[in-house]
């Protein structure tokens, strides 16, 4: 009883620990993104798109949290191994590192990674040099063209990965012991997939809602970001988003049209994968159970 008692105590701790990582791991990552759109929009709003003090601070500050994330990535998976291997009374977390694992971790390690980082110190330019800019012929931008802050900081978008992580160790049905309880017994793995499952047939509609609002913020801001108009400013707001809605209902009026592949290829990306959720919606509803046929 002792060493049963001693297992179920260490588990609660090793529980209680991934969850305060988590917390910190979702905020950093959060932090990361907030920072990285706001140090883009600067960029976007200067008149010859260089690299101000503030944009090039911003990106420091994104490059010493994004060192943080890897480093609590790293101590969440040691300790998530040591919660394993407590509950299946493995004395070494170590014989728990499969292979496939190491693999998803080098993956996680090598996403949340990319991050537009600070190159060289912004030198401040001469007003000559700023009116010459301001005043000359804009120059329509090229198909394959994508700013290198841009073409990092989209991917940065992938750290939302860890709001799903945050839901489930914030999620009812892993706090309550006796859901955990029977989760062990019946061999169920509680992850994100079952947890969002659970909610959906709860509350499908607050589901979809919450999920539609976050994708079509995202996908509006990275159209933004990729797409130029012909003067060779970047997009507005509105029209991204007004772009993103015509590719989500699939009508497509044809007055607004990406003008790199980069947009082409989110635009292209997105229509398929809100036809696919639209299809999904379309099909019976998430509590409804055959009808029984006399």
């Amino acid at each position: 009883m002792a060493i049963v008692s001693r297992r179920l105590t260490k588990r609660k701790q090793l529980r209680r620990r991934c969850c305060r990582v988590s917390d910190v791991m979702c905020f950093v990552g959060l932090l990361g993104i907030v920072l990285m759109v706001i140090e883009n929009e600067l960029i976007f709003h200067s008149v010859d798109r260089r690299d101000t003090i503030a944009s090039w601070s911003i990106k420091l500050v994104i490059t010493i949290s994004t060192a943080v994330l890897l480093g609590l990535i790293i101590f969440y998976h040691y300790l998530d191994l040591s919660l394993y291997a407590v509950n299946n009374g493995i004395e070494d977390w170590r014989v728990v590192l499969s292979f496939n694992k190491t693999v998803l971790i080098a993956l996680e390690l090598f996403f949340c990674t990319i991050h537009p980082f600070p190159r060289h110190f912004p030198v401040q330019h001469s007003s000559e040099d700023q009116t010459t800019d301001s005043t000359s012929t804009p120059v329509p931008s090229s198909l394959y063209y994508i700013p290198l802050d841009v073409a990092l900081g989209l991917p940065m978008f992938l750290r939302l990965y860890l709001l799903c992580r945050y839901i489930v160790f914030h999620s009812h049905l892993v706090q309550d012991t006796l859901s955990q309880s029977l989760g062990y017994l019946n061999q169920i793995t509680m992850d994100f997939g079952f947890v969002i499952k659970t909610y959906a047939e709860q509350w499908p509609t607050r589901c979809i809602v919450i999920f539609c609002t976050i994708a079509f913020f995202v996908g509006s801001w990275s159209m933004r970001a990729c797409d130029f108009k012909p003067t060779g400013e970047h997009m507005s707001m509105s029209d991204a988003m007004w772009l993103f809605f015509v590719t989500f209902a699939t009508v497509g009026y044809g007055d607004l049209i990406p003008s790199t592949y980069c947009g082409r290829t989110l635009k292209t990306d997105l229509e398929k994968g809100f036809q696919f959720i639209s299809e999904v919606n379309s099909g019976p509803p998430w509590t409804s159970e055959p009808t029984p046929v006399n």
